[in-house]
């Protein structure tokens, strides 16, 4: 506490340039409840007096508050945000210089909208071979509802060709983007492609190559996300005894048709979540939509608040969905379906996707 105490105007100088941005690192490490930042961020005043507000309020709580809040100011991120921190000389038997370079740096997530989120929703189709996918508009919407509550500027676009997700996607990759983009594909698949809704496939590496360094220099360092529910084979899944009881889920249908090979992207900060493995069917209800998205949602929902990062979440996902379960009916018999998504990455960093205040002082 003295410690904070003795440098309370210096702190107050550095913090105040985003008091919104260490606001959300207290309620994501709990160290103020969701009521005092709710009190503290709604209160329209300046960015000093928030700041004040802050360190008030953290030295009030004790000393162990107060020896995790300087603990805070350590992580790389925090630092990132806050270089000047570095000089204050605040940090114990010089703990940042000995755990300081450990840490896993996090992203930067504190612009307003946070970028764009782009979804490709591909219902009905042109051609006989591929059917209508009942149940996708149910995970399109809530795909839109979970990421305007993140922040970000959500476009949908229902039922696309091939050549016009292509031209969307070279559009998107010329725009300016703030923190993060995001993109969600959502059509029948094969291994190494989704098919426009005219039957026609475009390639995984059509789909992230434009973001790459090379051709969108707007998001060199920043993350680009991007969920497919497709499917990634013709082949069912099978299961295996545990301890644990599966949901049994009916009206069940397959994102499908076969091609070979998955792609991890090679540039750097990339994820690409896979609703099913290499070879397999991906599982959609008629009504309540898919495994996958259904389950992504909820954990974004219920996770994101707390300040869990997105391969945490992800693996939570990958938990929820395995424990699936349900009979569909598959070379004219009914077969035990089962599911297990799979998320490749080339992040460098954590990436955690920060709830905006609700109000702005």
């Amino acid at each position: 506490m003295e410690d904070i105490r003795k440098r309370k105007l210096s702190l107050i100088e550095v913090l105040m340039s985003d008091p919104g941005y260490i606001l959300q690192h207290l309620q994501a490490d709990s160290l103020i409840t969701q009521r005092e930042y709710h009190n503290i961020w709604s209160i329209r005043q300046s960015s000093e007096k928030t700041v004040i507000d802050i360190l008030d309020k953290i030295m009030n709580k004790g000393e162990e508050i107060c020896r995790r809040f300087l603990a805070l100011l350590q992580k790389p991120d925090i630092l990132d945000t806050f270089p000047a921190l570095k000089q204050l000389s605040i940090y114990p038997d010089n703990q940042y210089h000995q755990s300081g370079n450990t840490e896993v740096s996090e992203y930067q997530m504190k612009s307003l909208p946070r970028g764009l989120c782009v979804i490709f929703n591909n219902e009905k189709f042109e051609t006989s071979d591929l059917k209508e996918r009942k149940g996708s508009k149910k995970d399109a919407e809530d795909l839109q509802k979970v990421f305007s509550w993140l922040g970000f500027v959500v476009e949908l676009f229902v039922d696309q060709s091939a050549e016009e997700m292509r031209s969307r996607l070279q559009d998107y990759a010329q725009r300016p983007h703030n923190d993060c983009f995001v993109c969600c594909v959502l059509s029948h698949g094969t291994q190494r492609a989704i098919y426009g809704c005219d039957g026609d496939p475009v390639s995984l590496q059509e789909i992230l190559q434009p973001f790459n360094g090379h051709n969108c220099r707007a998001l060199v360092s920043k993350p680009k996300v991007f969920f497919i529910q497709a499917c990634q084979g013709d082949r069912l899944q099978g299961a295996v005894q545990s301890d644990c009881a599966g949901e049994a889920i009916c009206g069940l249908v397959m994102d499908t048709n076969a091609g070979s090979g998955t792609t991890i992207p090679t540039d750097a900060d990339f994820l690409v979540g896979m609703a099913t493995v290499q070879d397999y069917y991906s599982i959609r209800n008629c009504t309540s939509g898919s495994w996958y998205i259904q389950s992504l949602c909820q954990a974004l929902w219920e996770y994101c608040p707390r300040g869990e990062d997105i391969l945490t979440i992800l693996t939570r996902v990958n938990e929820e969905v395995s424990r699936k379960e349900g009979n569909m009916l598959c070379s004219s018999k009914f077969q035990l379906a089962k599911q297990i998504p799979e998320p490749a990455f080339t992040l460098r960093k954590r990436l955690v996707f920060r709830v905006p205040a609700m109000d702005t002082p």
